[in-house]
């Protein structure tokens, strides 16, 4: 087991041993998707401390923009409750998406914590922001323009591709549900998406609950359509194999276009290329594999053998670099 899933998992029983009490999932209203450009202006919220219960996603103080840019802020669209099997939606085409090749250059086992060394010594560019220690950092800083809270929530991820800045924020840095989608160059807010629902499996064992949060782990959009990595942490059988996936959201209407099987994504990003997924999965005890989806229907295309599990996946030129808890690969990609 990686020991930052370690340092996780027991921090998570510090918690609960402190808190005594059962987590709930918070209610938001459902809403309409929307964009910023659609959103209209929104009143101060003078109502009663109970009424401001009741509508925490109206209160203008919480913005996930700065105070000037208040006025294009939208309510969280809330996303209903995913299938946990795989699911494709009527209508879209099985395609004969062709995996891509990867021919293992090297595989060297690394000293566990020597993350940043990992980085260096390859000269691999990090696109993620310093929010929290669990997760590498690149040497961008966080734009100002972008909020390190929303509500009662705290930013604990954030990371970035060349069209779009990602916002990971939830309770604390274990349990990130709301993601919200920012403009690159003008740090406008374009999507602001409450991932609650799927924080839960419909079944678990009622003894791991502290541990079976699925987190939004990574997420990237590619002709309008967005997709998101969801996990938890411990083992599968904690949440009965029900976990670890990516799901496809057509972007236009928030309609769910597919969701992959089950345990493919737990490393703490995906890469699009082409028209492939790249994502890993792994944990002690588990089998780690590096897995390709089809893009277009979330279907495993190929898999290939780890010595342990994916933390990062990063393409550089035309090779892939993935780190895994005691091992770094180095892969050529050819179609």
């Amino acid at each position: 087991m990686k020991l930052k899933k370690f340092l996780l998992i027991n921090t998570l029983l510090i918690t609960t041993a402190l808190s005594g009490c059962q987590k709930e999932t918070p209610e938001y209203q459902q809403s309409s998707p929307v964009t910023s450009e659609q959103s209209q202006s929104m009143e101060e919220d003078t109502s009663t401390e109970t009424n401001k219960e009741k509508e925490v996603t109206q209160k203008p103080e919480d913005t996930l923009l700065t105070e000037e840019k208040s006025e294009t802020k939208a309510s969280p669209y809330l996303m209903e409750t995913p299938p946990f099997v795989y699911y494709i939606a009527d209508g879209i085409e099985d395609t004969l998406t062709t995996p891509l090749k990867l021919t293992e250059l090297s595989a060297k086992k690394n000293e566990i914590t020597d993350d940043a060394e990992w980085i260096s010594v390859n000269n691999l560019i990090m696109n993620t922001y310093p929010v929290s220690d669990l997760r590498l950092s690149g040497n961008a800083s966080l734009p100002q323009e972008i909020a390190v809270t929303w509500n009662d929530f705290i930013l604990t991820a954030a990371f970035y591709d060349d069209s779009y800045i990602y916002c990971i924020y939830g309770e604390n840095d274990f349990e990130g549900r709301m993601l919200t989608i920012y403009e690159a160059d003008s740090y406008k807010e374009v999507y602001c998406i409450d991932f609650s629902n799927y924080s839960y499996s419909p079944e678990y064992k009622e003894s791991d609950y502290d541990f079976i949060f699925q987190e939004i782990n990574g997420a990237a959009i590619k002709d309008n359509i967005l997709y998101v990595s969801h996990s938890h942490t411990t083992y599968a059988e904690s949440s009965y194999g029900m976990n670890a996936y990516v799901t496809a959201i057509n972007l236009s209407d928030m309609k769910l276009l597919w969701r992959s099987e089950a345990l493919v994504s737990n490393a703490y990003n995906i890469l699009l290329m082409d028209n492939v997924i790249i994502c890993g999965y792994g944990f002690t005890n588990e089998a780690d594999y590096l897995y390709q989806l089809d893009r277009m229907t979330g279907k495993v295309i190929e898999k290939t053998p780890l010595a342990s599990a994916a933390s990062y996946i990063i393409a550089k030129e035309d090779k892939l670099y993935v780190r895994t808890y005691h091992t770094d690969y180095v892969f050529q990609v050819s179609q």
